[in-house]
């Protein structure tokens, strides 16, 4: 098949083999329709473990999401990843942002609180990537110094840390990783990871964000580098279907629960639950960015992602298939930030798992919940934070 001129800036992550990748789209935040000159693939090593479909042609992704707290973390946070990671045995883990907060004063303190969260899938050599939230960088105001960038950078050092290199698109955890199939290496399923960002800016065009979920939102620049990189992938190997992550929910996530646009009530959802096949609970509201970034309508354009997955919102945990495409939340897995509520406080600490197999049509066969309830966790509503944060890996 014919190899495209160019690819994406953005890297690719294929079968354990990383290509850097520029071109394509603008640098920082250089307009959308901006002029670039391609420029070719340049091949670096491989940050970590092989991403691969197993001899018996299955694969499963973990979700977890929201671990968000400080070196001290919640102990049943770690126990909870682990008894999830024994259990399902998945061959790629994904945390879908905010997965630290604001608690930790010092650079090392962030250090260790991602460490925390992340020695689950290291000691157990599973590859794994995080995507960014709107709380990784609150501790920015301590003084800490570890911007996204910084903390890109530093949990690329980990040997089965699975994210591309940082570049000037807009986030720092846009990455495109292709799942080998086990009889070679041509790639049969995609991963893409976008960063959603953190706050909108205090103004745009002299307007402030009062009355709206001031959240920030995936821009265009990130849209054009998905759509691009989803037609050189295209051109290469051929429609590779994918999943998408990141860590703040696109407007039609609202949407879809309600199955309108300009009304949200429970009649409406009555009718939107049959329609789109809901399932599982919606308890706040759906927290969007300020503004819809298009890139529910790329994606149906393009045609290659399944199902685009969120967090951010705790509590939600309900998904359904919004116009050929599945959208839903991954529970929040950190016992750490807000849950519930009194007694029920942990009822839904949880993780999403994602079941593959390649000799199925679709390859993407199924989705499902699982809560730390059902694993004989303590449920108390009281913090248990470690004793001492885990020890950091020599060299880190």
């Amino acid at each position: 098949m014919k190899t495209p001129s160019f690819v994406p800036r953005r890297g690719i992550l294929l079968g354990g083999t990383a290509a850097a990748i520029s071109g394509a789209l603008a640098a920082g935040t250089a307009p959308a329709n901006a002029t670039t000159t391609p420029t070719p693939v340049q091949p670096v090593a491989t940050p970590g473990g092989k991403l691969r479909f197993g001899s018996d042609g299955k694969f499963k992704i973990v979700q977890f999401n929201d671990t968000q707290d400080g070196h001290l973390t919640d102990k049943r946070t770690l126990e909870l990843m682990g008894n999830v990671l024994d259990a399902e045995k998945p061959g790629f883990v994904v945390i879908n942002g905010d997965v630290i907060d604001g608690k930790p004063t010092t650079a090392t303190e962030v250090k260790q609180a991602i460490n925390n969260v992340v020695m689950p899938m290291e000691s157990r050599q599973i590859p794994w990537a995080l995507t960014f939230g709107n709380h990784d960088e609150d501790s920015l105001v301590h003084g800490t110094g570890m911007t996204e960038p910084k903390m890109l950078e530093f949990v690329r050092g980990y040997k089965y840390n699975v994210n591309t290199k940082d570049d000037a698109v807009f986030g720092s955890s846009n990455s495109q990783l292709l799942i080998s199939s086990s009889r070679g290496n041509k790639p049969v399923f995609g991963i893409w990871l976008l960063d959603s960002g953190r706050y909108a800016d205090s103004k745009v065009g002299g307007q402030d964000f009062a009355g709206l979920k001031s959240y920030d939102w995936i821009r265009p620049e990130q849209v054009a580098w998905y759509r691009e990189a989803s037609k050189a992938t295209e051109q290469r190997f051929g429609k590779v279907p994918s999943l998408m992550f990141f860590h703040i929910p696109l407007w039609e996530h609202h949407h879809m629960w309600f199955g309108s646009q300009f009304t949200s009530n429970d009649a409406d959802h009555a009718k939107a639950a049959k329609k789109h096949g809901i399932v599982g609970e919606k308890n706040e509201g759906v927290y969007v960015g300020a503004f819809n970034s298009g890139l529910f309508t790329a994606m149906l354009e393009r045609g290659d992602v399944r199902g685009a997955y969120c967090g951010h919102d705790h509590i939600n945990t309900y998904m359904g298939n919004y116009f050929g495409i599945e959208l839903g939340y991954g529970p929040g897995t950190g016992f750490g930030p807000y849950g519930l509520g009194g007694a029920k406080q942990h009822n839904l600490r949880g993780a999403r798992v994602f079941e593959l197999d390649e000799n199925a049509n679709d390859i993407y066969t199924s989705t499902r919940t699982v809560f730390a309830k059902d694993h004989g966790i303590d449920m108390d509503a009281a913090r248990q934070p470690l004793a001492e944060p885990l020890p950091l890996p020599e060299g880190m």
